[in-house]
């Protein structure tokens, strides 16, 4: 290795001192590029939910002006919502969009081209996209927000609104400025350590390397006089017994051949052409063989590479090419089979390293190996055990899903026709009393009411278990009536952005699909504390993707999954038990108190093509 210039040739206290600070230096500048982004993310998160927030409310109070084509209430609308902080003009589109309402009043009638405001017209649902200039502030960045003003599923027009860029960037401004001087701080104090710290290191460390020296050079062996209980503390102490015991200690080739002898692994010594030197007793019982009957053999003859294996694992079984191996350094933990006496393979894990002589040639070459049969059959069971386990856990989820179904027969067919019947009946009761009779007519009809909201959560109750829109309309329908009938129980808005995917999959996948969304939406409803719940559906490739997020409490993903089984709930077990059964995958992330995404994805499956 090449020395440094003069120059550049540092004490051991100097670079230590440098190494730390260095890292001191690289974490405060990653901590910073963190910080800064987590702070832009943040506020861009906050300026969206503002701005969405404020669109949404004006599309539901502009429905009445629209419909009687009132401007002065429009206008009036428009301007209070400009007195908001940051907000840089409102505009209100017709569904061709033409400027209806503006908050500049020249811009009314117009239409726009412009990439935001087309859009906009077109948008299915709110949205928003960001940082264009604002035609009256020249270089002013923005955050384009709008949302569709519908009644009853018919589009009256569009809210379009410019949000200002200023607060995000001024904030962001203010973080760096912080983040700097902390980090300056940070950095000027790590370096005081650093040194303080390298002192401490490198002190006792040159003592011992000038006593180390002496010894080198026939020197006294002067005992080292550092008295400190860590690491640097232990080598003075074995140096001095090194020192001591160096002239007397002598270590014996018997003493050697004792210790291979003891060895349970397959321990054999080899020369360069690959015969074998020596080998232990471990080696011999393992293989079969008598000592003498492979001293001279080739290392080949027993050891040979597993099947499938890598071409660097194949290359072992030449001999150029395993020294070419061990010379670019050991070989560690290679699985390989060893073959025995009676022609039987044993899988071992195998490790190997070059002996070399003072000017680095190989001069042979030692190998260990460890039987690894038992493992082998622990890893097989487990695998089988793990194959049976899901096969069976298919199996369970097959048939819940073949007793919902006979269960919302059942509620239908049976409890649903006998509370009819007994309506009917009530009601012909109630049509025989005398008017005399107004206490039992009023019971009466109170029990008809009690009926009627028994029957509706039977019929509940019966699409819960096998829900019949998925059945007569098939799977798309069945998600978006899922999400609306989410939104209508729970109070807690659910957008879906979809694309038709009910002729992707056959019946049995549709209705595994269906209940992995039930799943997602009921675990928010009981646990997520949202007020926002997004889906989205897509298909490329033969793929279909599903992202699902909702802006609830979150929690601690690797908290969750590192509980007990007993501890656990089912939900995220059964979901991706079915993605699994669907030969789909699935990521969670989650963070408490910014809310959890679930995607999943799911590959085509070309039988259930029409």
């Amino acid at each position: 290795m090449k020395h440094l210039p003069p120059g550049l040739n540092f004490k051991l206290r100097t670079k230590i001192t440098l190494l730390i600070e260095i890292l001191v230096v690289i974490i405060v500048l990653v901590t910073g590029l963190i910080a800064t982004n987590r702070e832009k993310k943040t506020l861009e998160s906050e300026l969206q939910k503002r701005g969405l927030a404020l669109t949404a409310d004006l599309a539901k109070f502009m429905v009445r002006p629209l419909l009687s084509n009132d401007l002065p209430t429009l206008r009036r609308f428009v301007n209070h919502s400009m007195e908001q902080d940051y907000v840089l003009f409102i505009m209100v589109l017709d569904p061709q969009g033409k400027v209806v309402m503006h908050s500049n009043l020249s811009e009314i009638n117009k239409i726009y081209d412009d990439g935001p405001s087309i859009l906009a017209v077109r948008s299915k649902g709110a949205g928003y996209t960001y940082k264009h200039k604002h035609l009256s502030k020249e270089g002013e960045m923005h955050c384009h927000i709008f949302s569709p003003i519908e009644v009853s599923g018919t589009r009256l027009g569009t809210i379009h609104l410019g949000y200002s860029y200023e607060a995000v960037e001024n904030e962001i401004a203010k973080a760096q400025k912080q983040i700097f001087i902390v980090g300056l701080i940070t950095t000027i104090i790590g370096g005081v350590l650093a040194y303080i710290l390298a002192t401490f290191i490198s002190s006792p460390i040159k003592s011992i390397t000038k006593a180390i020296a002496k010894v080198a050079n026939g020197g006294p062996n002067t005992p080292l006089t550092i008295k400190r209980n860590d690491e640097i503390g232990t080598l003075a102490t074995a140096f001095n017994t090194m020192i001591e015991d160096l002239r007397r200690t002598t270590v014996s080739k018997d003493y050697i051949d004792n210790i291979i002898g003891s060895m349970n692994e397959a321990l054999v010594v080899f020369n360069p052409d690959s015969k074998i030197r020596s080998v232990n007793k471990a080696t011999c019982h393992l293989l079969g063989y008598k000592e003498g009957e492979l001293i001279g053999k080739d290392l080949f003859v027993i050891m040979q590479p597993k099947k499938n294996s890598s071409p660097s694992a194949k290359n072992m079984n030449t001999s150029p090419g395993f020294h070419e191996l061990l010379s670019k350094g050991p070989v560690m933990n290679r699985e390989i089979d060893y073959k025995t006496k009676s022609g039987k393979t044993i899988p071992m894990l195998f490790s190997a390293s070059a002996l070399k002589d003072k000017n680095g040639l190989i001069e042979g070459a030692v190998a260990m190996a460890r039987d690894v049969t038992e493992r082998k059959r622990a890893e097989e069971a487990l695998r089988k055990s793990e194959k049976e386990l899901h096969f069976l856990s298919s199996q369970l989820l097959t048939a819940q899903e073949k007793e919902r179904r006979r269960l919302s027969r059942e509620l239908h067919d049976e409890l649903g026709q006998a509370l009819i019947i007994f309506k009917f009946k009530l009601r012909s009761i109630l049509g025989g009393l005398q008017e005399d009779q107004g206490e039992l007519k009023k019971g009466c009809e109170e029990l008809i009411n009690y009926i009627n909201e028994v029957t509706e959560n039977v019929r509940r109750l019966s699409r819960d278990l096998s829900p019949s829109v998925l059945e007569d309309l098939g799977l798309s329908a069945a998600i978006r009536w899922l999400a609306e009938s989410f939104t209508k129980h729970f109070n807690i808005h659910c957008s879906l952005e979809m694309t038709e995917v009910e002729n992707l999959f056959p019946s049995e996948s549709q209705i595994t699909l269906y209940r992995i969304i039930q799943e997602c939406l009921t675990n928010i409803a009981k646990h997520a504390q949202a007020s926002q719940v997004s889906m989205a559906i897509s298909e490329k490739n033969r793929l279909v993707f599903f992202h699902i997020e909702d802006d609830g409490k979150g929690f601690n993903l690797k908290e969750v999954l590192s509980k007990h089984h007993t501890e656990k709930g089912l939900g995220l077990a059964t979901m991706s038990e079915r993605i699994r059964m669907l030969g789909g995958a699935i990521d969670i992330w989650s963070k408490e108190g910014t809310g959890t995404k679930i995607a999943y994805t799911i590959p085509v499956n070309t039988a259930g093509k029409l």
